[in-house]
């Protein structure tokens, strides 16, 4: 049997595919996917991203972003606004219709981690993030 620094990153991976899938689980009996609360989120912390930025943090592609804005934007949880300095670019922000949902969000992410770290300690706590921010790092520091 490996040791479990032999298989960081399948453990790294199973952990992250298992919160997301419980995370995902929850917000959906509130009608919100993940794809759509990571949406939300980072235009709460970044309000005013272009739409090709935000499509870049998050990762997707940019007609997978623009579907979810136009789902969000339904909703009335998102709007677009002209960017004055590109007249061919929008702005995005979310709308105070959006503060119930991402109070819901903010919850789900308190207790998918506190189910996480059940049955840790502070210390083993600590050391868990203080050990993935190493990682990160060390990773960050190595691309080109």
């Amino acid at each position: 049997m490996p040791r479990p620094v032999d298989s960081i990153g399948f453990l790294l991976g199973d952990v992250v595919r298992l919160m997301r899938a419980e995370f995902n689980r929850r917000v959906q009996q509130h009608g919100i996917t993940l794809a759509q609360a990571k949406t939300l989120r980072h235009l709460a912390r970044q309000p005013g991203l272009r739409q090709v930025e935000l499509a870049e943090v998050l990762e997707i592609a940019p007609m997978t972003l623009v579907r979810l804005l136009d789902q969000l934007g339904k909703a009335g949880h998102v709007e677009r606004r002209p960017d004055p300095a590109d007249r061919r670019a929008f702005r995005l922000y979310v709308t105070p219709a959006a503060r119930p949902v991402l109070a819901i969000i903010a919850r789900t992410i308190r207790d998918v981690r506190a189910l996480a770290l059940r049955g840790m300690n502070r210390a083993e706590r600590d050391a868990l993030v203080h050990g993935l921010d190493a990682l990160k790092r060390n990773l960050a520091g190595a691309a080109p």
